[in-house]
């Protein structure tokens, strides 16, 4: 294993969680080769540093709780982060369910509200951050 790698894989770590698929990205744009990365990132996913499932989870659970993400919102946020489908998925059917995402569309309903938007405006607004069409209907 590549002990300079190794060392900028910790790094990259120590300033925030990262998914496997990030972290190989990452060290290859600075100049690694994959036969010193993959050894690197098979450890750190041993020592559970590199965990796409954690990750997976603690994401959508923190976009759940402060932000206003729908379900495609959130499912394009994880394959932007390079987390595998099958993860992705999990990850959603267990932490974002269709009742959290009528909680976090009502909630955006309220903050446009009181930017007097017009119910079209609202619509658009929740589409594009990504609500199922059948939650934005039983929003408004």
């Amino acid at each position: 294993m590549n002990e300079q790698v190794y060392q900028k894989a910790i790094k990259l770590l120590s300033i925030r969680q990262h998914t496997t698929g990030e972290m190989h990205r990452k060290l290859r744009q600075r100049g690694f080769e994959d036969q010193d990365i993959l050894p690197v990132l098979r450890r750190l996913e041993e020592l559970k540093f590199l965990d796409d499932r954690r990750f997976a989870e603690i994401f959508v659970d923190n976009l759940k709780r402060y932000k206003d993400w729908g379900y495609f919102g959130i499912k394009a946020k994880l394959a932007a982060r390079q987390v595998p489908n099958d993860i992705a998925a999990a990850a959603l059917a267990e932490f974002f369910t269709a009742e959290d995402e009528l909680g976090v569309a009502e909630r955006a309903v309220v903050k446009l509200k009181k930017q007097s938007k017009t119910q079209e405006q609202i619509m658009r607004s929740l589409a594009s951050k990504g609500f199922r069409s059948e939650i934005i209907r039983k929003t408004l």
